[in-house]
């Protein structure tokens, strides 16, 4: 009778291993949901099932990625980790508790008498050794989903600010590059240098734990600029391209791996075998999977740069580094640059990237040169993923640089540039261009030459229209419209804005539309 009294008594403790099953199973569900809410709109649909089978696993490290995630979590990221490192280890205590070994099998199931067993199992398995720990899972998961759904839920707005104040800082990054160039590139060369600065567009994400000083260390700006060839051939002027970046990241630690992993030695399963119930076994070590995945912890890692030999020396004379190009390795330190005109100086290391070839197989074109051509068909209409990448760094540089030396306040078709190798253009990258040295006064800088009657945001919209449709604005107006009325305006960019939406190129038509309402919305509230 004692006998079967032990079986019955095990057979009760039995259905308290398969509601402990349950309810990890189900918060193991919840935390999946979280996941999957965490990574909808920021990871490619056809990862986000394998990213969330394998959390925070390779998938989760690359750097891009990982950028969206510090944008959506912005300053509860760090609290996710906490929670998530919590309930791994309210895991692991139940592990242990279990009597779960590191390989994920029972270590108390003994070849004695079932009763010693049962003496076992009805220890092990008592609610209170294990509540607590359950407890904190269930909270720890309803945490996560609280700072999931209220993340999401503002990330709009965040991404807004956030790109608001990346703008600002390249903004007055990029207008003290322009200053250190200009006072160190001070030769008497017969001919301007030609200083084009690649657009680029934000690849930064920036959070409130960043500060101003680490992004503006890991900001880079490429440059191509045309100099006199080696000093055996100083009638040949070529172009080579160099990296500038802020000294003070010159000197650092090595660039750590982004999503740095702190795991343990072996990757750790929960499995929990009783020899009379197989199928709990399996729905119990899938239950626990909860704390497998949670062996990493994130770390922004540092940009990809150029790493120094030594101090860097002071450039003097740009003109005369940039005949030495020809001698270094791509990636090679050539000194920094200094700005005084800011408040605050500020140094940028000049890093050799190549050597471009010269001028005459390499030219930089106007933007309104390559819209003439292709409208007479000189050059074949440009593709749509090639205006629709010009667009999108147009824009971004626009915002990010206007009203500094290299963008004036109220751009035009005039202000940006294509490379044209060969004679063929190559529409991968955009460049604003400057010429240096300047030899006018302190205000010679200034290139804001528009009228006030273009701000801004108009100014925009029309070279986004002007791309899509292929053509000079200039060009689409009548043959006898009177001169007074050929430069663009509102009213001409609106007109043609219906062309482009009659084009369903929503690509490159949202944005114009965008523009225009603001305007419209901006001009409307001054004539109230």
């Amino acid at each position: 009778m004692k006998g079967v009294s032990t079986i019955q008594s095990f057979r009760v403790y039995k259905h308290g291993l398969k509601r402990l099953i349950q309810a990890l199973g189900t918060e193991y569900v919840n935390l999946q949901n979280v996941y999957e809410r965490l990574l909808v709109g920021i990871a490619p649909s056809h990862r986000i099932e394998a990213m969330i089978d394998d959390p925070f696993g390779e998938l989760w490290r690359e750097a891009q990625l990982l950028g969206r995630l510090r944008l959506r979590l912005w300053r509860s990221f760090k609290n996710f980790e906490d929670t998530v490192h919590d309930m791994r280890e309210a895991v692991q205590e139940m592990m242990e508790k279990l009597g779960i070994g590191p390989d994920g099998e029972v270590e108390w199931i003994e070849h004695t008498s079932i009763r010693r067993q049962y003496k076992r199992v009805s220890f092990i398995l008592q609610r209170s050794n294990y509540h607590d720990l359950l407890t904190r899972i269930r909270e720890g998961v309803s945490s996560l989903q609280n700072m999931a759904i209220m993340n999401v839920n503002m990330e709009s707005d965040r991404i807004l600010r956030s790109q608001v104040r990346l703008n600002q800082l390249v903004n007055v990054t990029s207008n003290n590059i322009y200053h250190a160039l200009r006072s160190t590139m001070t030769c008497r060369c017969q001919r301007l240098h030609e200083v084009g600065l690649r657009l680029t567009p934000p690849s930064r994400t920036i959070v409130p734990q960043d500060s101003d000083d680490d992004v503006i260390k890991e900001l880079q700006f490429r440059l191509i600029i045309s100099h006199m060839g080696p000093l055996a051939t100083p009638s040949v002027r070529q172009w080579s391209e160099v990296l500038l970046q802020s000294a003070r990241s010159q000197v650092r630690e090595e660039p750590t791996t982004p999503l740095a992993t702190k795991s343990s030695s072996s990757k750790k399963s929960v499995k929990f075998s009783v020899r009379s119930s197989v199928s709990s076994t399996n729905e119990f070590m899938q239950a626990s999977a909860i704390i497998q995945p949670a062996t990493a912890t994130f770390s922004l890692g540092s940009a990809a740069m150029p790493v120094d030999s030594g101090m860097p020396q002071q450039i003097r004379d740009l003109c005369e580094t940039m005949q030495t190009t020809e001698k270094r390795r791509s990636g090679d330190n050539c000194g920094h640059i200094q700005d005084h005109m800011s408040a605050k100086p500020s140094e940028y290391g000049v890093y050799f990237m190549d050597c471009l070839g010269d001028c005459e197989n390499y030219v930089l074109v106007p933007l309104k040169d390559v819209l003439r051509d292709q409208s007479n068909g000189t050059l074949p209409p440009m593709l749509y993923s090639d205006k629709l990448r010009l667009a999108w760094v147009i824009a971004c540089s626009v915002l990010q640089m206007q009203e500094t030396p290299w963008i004036p306040s109220c751009p035009t078709h005039d202000d940006f540039y294509v490379v044209q190798k060969g004679g063929v253009p190559q529409y991968q990258n955009g460049f604003v261009l400057k010429h240096l040295p300047d030899r006018g006064g302190p205000g010679s800088t200034s290139t804001s030459t528009t009228s006030s009657a273009r701000p801004t945001l108009l100014s925009l919209g029309i070279i986004l229209i002007e791309l899509i449709l292929g053509q000079p604005l200039e060009s689409l107006q009548p043959q006898d419209t009177p001169a007074s009325q050929l430069s663009p305006s509102y009213e001409a960019a609106n007109k043609f804005l219906g062309r482009v939406n009659m084009l369903g190129d929503l690509g490159i038509s949202a944005p114009c539309n965008v523009v225009s309402v603001r305007y419209l919305k901006a001009r409307t509230r001054r004539v109230s």
